[in-house]
């Protein structure tokens, strides 16, 4: 299976592995969905973690270019996927434990922190660089989540090293490591945040959120 849930204590370690780059195909979409919303529910907080080669390479192309109806399927199975982690009022930690690309991004961009790894590891929206306009609501995202100046860098395709990443926003830090320890800085962030009070947090996340939770007319949770 691409995706497997293990339990850390209070925490869900969601972790995506396909053997290769995790691309989101709407079958990988839909598994993830309901094992996060089933993670969330069942947990204070939640890890979402890659592979050692990537978190994700995005979605799943040989599906977007099947046609216009695959690929509107496919971008709404994501976009309901990345919403829900977006407007879940729990703690979620990513950990980048290798690549992120393209959609892959967006997970950085919905998470409450995110965790990578040093190395020789690429991060960015490619989607301009090969011809593919960005979603609407990845650039809203972006919006939302990075300093303007860099909002319009980042969304025409410039890629980045972790460390870049922590400079711009796309990350909160880095761990010298392997992909293991990435997931072990996401579980000790996951727990420290589920420690809080779980009200509190969970309702001034939401009010954070709220004008762009609105914009998509996703309801908070």
């Amino acid at each position: 299976m691409s995706i497997k849930v293990e339990a850390r204590d209070s925490v869900a370690v969601l972790t995506f592995d396909d053997g290769n780059v995790n691309a989101m195909s709407y079958q990988f979409l839909t598994d993830a969905l309901a094992g996060f919303q089933q993670a969330a529910a069942d947990f204070d907080a939640v890890v979402i973690a890659g592979n050692a080669k990537c978190l994700s390479a995005g979605f799943d192309l040989t599906e977007v270019t099947k046609g216009p109806e695959q690929r509107d399927a496919i971008i709404s199975a994501g976009a309901e996927l990345f919403f829900s982690i977006f407007t879940c009022p729990k703690p979620v930690v990513v950990a980048c434990t290798g690549h992120a690309v393209a959609g892959g991004v967006i997970y950085l961009l919905v998470a409450d922190t995110r965790i990578g790894r040093t190395g020789k590891v690429r991060i960015g929206f490619n989607e301009v660089s090969i011809g593919v306009p960005m979603p609407e609501f990845g650039i809203a995202l972006s919006q939302y989540r990075l300093s303007p100046p860099r909002v319009e860098e980042v969304l025409l395709g410039d890629m980045y090293s972790s460390e870049q990443a922590v400079e711009i926003g796309l990350l909160d830090r880095v761990v010298d490591g392997e992909a293991a320890d990435v997931v072990d800085a996401a579980v000790a962030r996951a727990v420290e945040l589920a420690s809080r009070n779980a009200d509190a947090y969970g309702q001034t996340k939401l009010a954070a959120r709220s004008e762009l939770i609105k914009r998509f007319g996703f309801e908070s949770p």
